[in-house]
């Protein structure tokens, strides 16, 4: 049985939350189903999922001692198989000036520029959670040929669209950042508008898959 814990916090804000912050496989699409039915509820303003959390924010605050225990029936009603992930397909251009670290990691790894995009492509990803930037989405897990430390030296500016890897994982900066994580390529595909009623495209649970662009490297 997996340990969770479902409480208030302030005076409209419910936390459901796993007691550890590395939920195994099972527990963690599980909460992604829980999430899911959440996000259908018109009960709340916002639902903020995260890895081994989810945070919902109440339209009527009065309404917490019920919303509690609907989250906890909710969570024993969720079966892991209940739980359809949404694929997308992100096309990324590879290399040349979309990837400016893609020559030196070649060289940091011993592989070709080439192996680096047919592993990096070859997977298909999970968004494990989003944080960082709004809609920054951390995807796991990288093959272990392309795990490595982050930049010793961040850059002051990394473009929107920036597909880069850092350990274990591997994302899309969803708008213009600084950051530490090494750049791959450049995704065209927009991941965050402010305006939309979810402004994330990627959520927790999501799979992602790279597709190599002819206008890149490969």
């Amino acid at each position: 049985m997996t340990d969770k814990h479902c409480y208030l916090l302030g005076e409209h804000t419910i936390v459901f939350t796993l007691t550890t912050q590395s939920p195994a496989r099972n527990a963690q699409r599980r909460l992604f189903a829980l999430t899911a039915k959440l996000l259908q509820s018109d009960a709340f303003f916002e639902v903020v999922p995260a890895k081994a959390s989810v945070t919902v924010y109440l339209k009527n605050p009065q309404d917490h001692p019920l919303w509690i225990a609907k989250i906890n029936a909710l969570w024993d009603e969720c079966e892991v198989t209940s739980y359809t992930p949404t694929t997308h397909t992100l096309t990324v251009k590879y290399g040349r000036n979309f990837g400016p670290d893609l020559t030196a990691l070649a060289n940091t790894l011993q592989i070709t520029e080439k192996q680096i995009v047919e592993l990096h492509s070859s997977i298909l990803y999970q968004v494990e959670f989003i944080g960082f930037l709004p809609g920054f989405a951390y995807l796991g897990t990288l093959p272990k040929a392309l795990q490595l430390p982050r930049k010793e030296t961040p850059r002051t500016h990394v473009p929107k669209g920036s597909v880069a890897i850092a350990q274990e994982l591997t994302a899309v900066y969803p708008s213009a950042s600084p950051g530490g994580w090494h750049l791959l390529g450049q995704c065209d595909t927009p991941l965050f508008d402010p305006l939309r009623a979810q402004p994330s495209v990627l959520m927790p649970g999501d799979q992602v898959k790279f597709m190599p662009s002819k206008e890149g490297l490969c």
